[in-house]
């Protein structure tokens, strides 16, 4: 048992397990293996394995410059932002648009939610394209369908024109969507190897924040002197922007390097392979799950090194082809069947329901302090968004935190790592979780100063970075070679979503607001209590889908 991760009897290599650190002997090998042969990480991460081992290609993205890279992530990780505040950045008018429709509160935030829906129907279709025919051009599409529809809503002077800008806008949101980034996290993953992703989620997932918490700070000013409709106006012309940038400087980062430097994927250990520079097969071994390899050959490993770099204008294409062979219309469903995956179930439970709580708080925003006795103007209702703006940039900080705990870990662990380290950070989730939950609800039952709610809003976002870092992290580092799926699986969240949004503002009505957060605080403690058992059990879940032939053919294997 590894820090309380049950170990696997059955194959000689679970998926998501990998040689992280060296924890060198008198000999300086390694179990007995002298690793040097390895890449490694430099500086003070010079025992660290490059997880997964680059190839010898300039074709491979974990071989491009480092500046190529953050230039990479920081241009989507903004577009990301930008996208985020496009959905929510309207709510602070939600009072003042309710009365120019001739609408009730509900009606209006029931109405505008179909464009959760959306987000979660097109989703499937957005990431199965990203699949097929690769990240690049499902970025270029998305961004100019948001384009599209923020002209559109500009001009829409009904609520039906509204809605319906909102809804095509949704079909270009859903590979961007929120904290479910489809694109951006498999980007992540294609790009940085498994020590450097938590700090580059934690940008990531700090320029969203900052783009939801900033943006409908910004918007209430916007909606209160100019109308709700100059939000639009605005950001068609950031969307105009990304289309130019993502052109010219967002390479396509899908690469087919030879499965054997995948130290973290199949069932087999490659470490061999790549030191040796061929394939060894144990005439020997008995293991039943030798029988289902990914990979038997004698030709030693492709290292792609005769490879030619693509050139500035091959990579200006806006799509190269088809990037895999995979039927389109199963990977369309895949994600359908990926929750079945433990990993995946317990990531739509936990952080799927968690955050949805988040999108449906946004909603209600208005309606809770524009009454007495917090009398809010349309800008102040805009303003309580620096509570969860502040919240993430101090989560910033969880990105180096959870880098820091799975390389402590994997230390620890006599250098292996083991994917539900990620999960660790998850005790400072449900502790400061239950502090908002409840708090909010309680302060605003008392209708206590402004400052209590506001501020307890900001402790529940603080809270969700930790959760987002983790969750993210673990199931990419569960399902990489299936993340696209795996995180599209989580947008079904978007229905449940769709459906609070309907009644969550009669319902605060009705039964108030303390005992509606205290029935969210208790459901918040009851999942992220599942976090126990995947800890324990993570690995041999991850061996069992890995040996099982359903699940093989549930990912196309």
């Amino acid at each position: 048992m590894g820090l309380g991760v049950l170990e696997d009897t059955h194959l000689q290599h679970v998926p998501g397990t990998a040689l992280l650190a060296d924890l060198l002997d008198e000999h300086n090998q390694y179990h007995g293996r002298d690793t040097s042969g390895l890449k490694h990480a430099k500086g003070r991460n010079k025992d660290i394995v490059l997880v997964p081992q680059p190839s010898e290609s300039p074709r491979d993205p974990l071989n491009w410059p480092q500046w190529k890279k953050e230039l990479l992530l920081a241009i989507i990780s903004i577009d990301t932002a930008v996208v985020g505040a496009w959905g929510p950045m309207i709510s602070p008018g939600y009072a003042e648009m309710a009365v120019q429709f001739n609408m009730s509160y509900n009606s209006l935030n029931g109405g505008l939610g179909w464009a959760i829906f959306a987000i979660g129907v097109s989703c499937f279709i957005t990431n199965g394209l990203a699949v097929k025919y690769g990240r690049r051009p499902i970025m270029i599409m998305g961004n100019l369908f948001l384009f599209i529809s923020s002209v559109w809503a500009y001009h829409a002077t009904t609520y039906e024109s509204l809605l319906a800008s909102r809804i095509f806008g949704a079909i270009g949101m859903s590979p961007f969507e929120g904290k479910y980034s489809l694109l951006t996290t498999a980007v992540i993953a294609d790009i940085y190897y498994v020590h450097e992703r938590g700090v580059r989620l934690a940008c990531w997932g700090l320029c969203l924040s900052v783009g939801v918490g900033g943006g409908s700070c910004i918007s209430g000013y916007i909606i209160q002197n100019l109308g709700w409709n100059w939000t639009y106006g605005i950001c068609a012309c950031f969307y105009g922007l990304f289309i130019v940038l993502i052109l010219f400087w967002v390479p396509e980062t899908v690469y087919k390097r030879d499965p054997a430097y995948n130290l973290d994927l199949g069932t087999t250990d490659h470490t061999e392979e790549i030191l040796d520079g061929k394939h060894a097969i144990d005439e020997d071994a008995k293991d039943s799950a030798s029988k289902t390899e990914e990979v038997f050959r004698s030709a030693p490993i492709y290292t792609g090194a005769d490879e030619k770099p693509w050139t500035f204008w091959e990579e200006l294409r806006p799509f190269r082809g088809v990037e895999s062979d995979e039927n389109l219309l199963a990977v369309i469903f895949r994600p359908f069947g990926m929750l079945l995956f433990p990993q995946v179930l317990y990531g739509f439970i936990t952080y799927g329901l968690s955050t949805s709580w988040l999108v449906v708080m946004i909603s209600v925003l208005a309606q809770l302090f524009t009454v007495p006795p917090y009398n809010f103007s349309v800008s102040s209702v805009g303003l309580i968004s620096i509570a969860p703006l502040v919240a993430s940039l101090l989560g910033f900080m969880a990105g180096p935190i959870n880098d820091w705990t799975v390389k402590k870990l994997a230390r620890w662990n006599k250098g292996i790592y083991e994917p539900e380290f990620r999960l660790a950070p998850n005790i400072l989730t449900l502790i400061l979780g239950i502090a908002g939950f409840f708090g909010f609800g309680a302060c605003l039952q008392a209708q206590t100063a402004w400052a209590g709610p506001v501020i307890l809003y900001g402790i529940i976002y603080f809270a969700m970075a930790f959760l987002n870092i983790g969750i993210f992290g673990y199931l990419t580092e569960c399902h990489r070679n299936k993340a696209p799926e795996a995180f599209a699986s989580l947008n079904l969240r978007n229905f449940y979503s769709f459906g609070m949004n309907y009644f969550i503002s009669s319902w605060i009505t009705s039964q108030g607001p303390l005992q509606v957060f205290s029935i969210i605080g208790g459901l918040h403690i009851f999942i992220m209590l599942l976090t126990i058992p995947m800890w324990i059990f993570g690995k041999r879940c991850r061996s069992f889908t890995a040996r099982n032939a359903f699940f093989r053919k549930l990912q196309g294997l």
